[in-house]
């Protein structure tokens, strides 16, 4: 007989995370066995079928960038930039708010706003950027648009908060073109990567297992339940939230994504160089399934940031 502790040979622990993954499991077993957790079962198991056969198929598909600039059509708060391959549409509202939409995405309809779109800054103009670019200068945020399409977010004293660099669409190989150049379909794949300050600092994205400070990871925009109780690296969670607040020394910026696809969120903290050493930006890649490219960016101090981000969707219900 093996002593105490022993089975087959082979020493058995079982430490305080191996205990709470037992209890969870003997807890989820309970739940499902219930007619609530059966019903509950069946739900979720109708709705995966449904997406089964409701999302696209994802076949041989084609890669595409903006190209190069060819234009751009002034508009109230800003304007249309034209590339070869696509459209950003930029726009500053009254109250300092920048949105940017990509493939002649619109702020509406949306699922987020609280109302109808805000007014634009009349006083907002576009016009001629160095090196072939084009830019919109407001009272609380400058915003410039390289030729081939990186979108630099600035603060009124020209401080760099945030570098967006040319987006990447993945869409299917047979698919019809789009009707015109610069409007894609909403079951295009897409890629945004960014770059902020070396000294920046991520918060938010809905409810998290690890809470609101993000560190260096993949967070997944997808909402899921993990049975009454979690602990850090149980994400998803039941409420994600396209929503960083990146708060660095130069300034805080809150960046929204108007798109409720499945989707990832990868971050990466920058580095200060020591002495002379060049600093290392911090990065963020989001990658979504597909819907719209369209994003809003609000700047100034903590408080106006979550003031601007209220006005925009609503107070939070209490």
């Amino acid at each position: 007989m093996s002593p105490p502790g022993v089975g087959n040979g082979r020493l058995i622990s079982m430490d305080a995370r191996d205990l709470v993954r037992s209890e969870k499991l003997v807890r989820s077993v309970k739940v499902v066995c219930t007619a609530r957790g059966l019903r509950s079962l069946r739900s979720a198991w109708r709705r995966r079928r449904a997406d089964a056969v409701g999302l696209p198929r994802r076949g041989t598909e084609l890669a595409r960038v903006p190209g190069e600039v060819q234009g751009a059509e002034p508009e109230p708060g800003g304007g249309v930039v034209r590339f070869a391959r696509s459209s950003l549409r930029v726009r500053v509202t009254a109250g300092g708010a920048v949105f940017c939409g990509w493939d002649g995405a619109e702020p509406e309809p949306s699922y987020a706003l609280d109302g109808p779109c805000p007014e634009a800054d009349e006083r907002a103009e576009l016009e001629p950027d160095t090196g072939g670019g084009w830019r919109v200068v407001s009272e609380r945020v400058t915003v410039t648009v390289s030729r081939n399409g990186t979108v630099e977010v600035r603060t009124p004293g020209g401080v760099v908060l945030r570098r967006d660099l040319p987006p990447r669409w993945w869409e299917p190989a047979g698919a019809p073109g789009p009707a015109e150049p610069g409007l894609g379909g909403d079951g295009a794949r897409w890629l945004q990567r960014s770059e902020v300050a070396a000294d920046a600092r991520f918060f938010g994205l809905g409810g998290r297992a690890s809470g609101p400070r993000l560190r260096d990871g993949v967070y997944r925009l997808w909402n899921t339940d993990p049975g009454g109780s979690f602990e850090p690296g149980d994400d998803p969670l039941y409420l994600t939230m396209p929503v960083q607040l990146v708060v660095a020394g130069a300034g805080t910026h809150l960046v929204f994504h108007d798109n409720s696809w499945d989707g990832t969120v990868t971050l990466r903290e920058g580095e200060e160089g020591a002495g002379s050493g060049h600093d290392r930006p911090g990065g963020c890649r989001t990658r979504m399934e597909g819907g719209p490219l369209r994003y809003w960016v609000i700047v100034g101090t903590p408080a106006r940031v979550l003031h601007g981000w209220t006005a925009l969707t609503g107070a939070p219900a209490v």
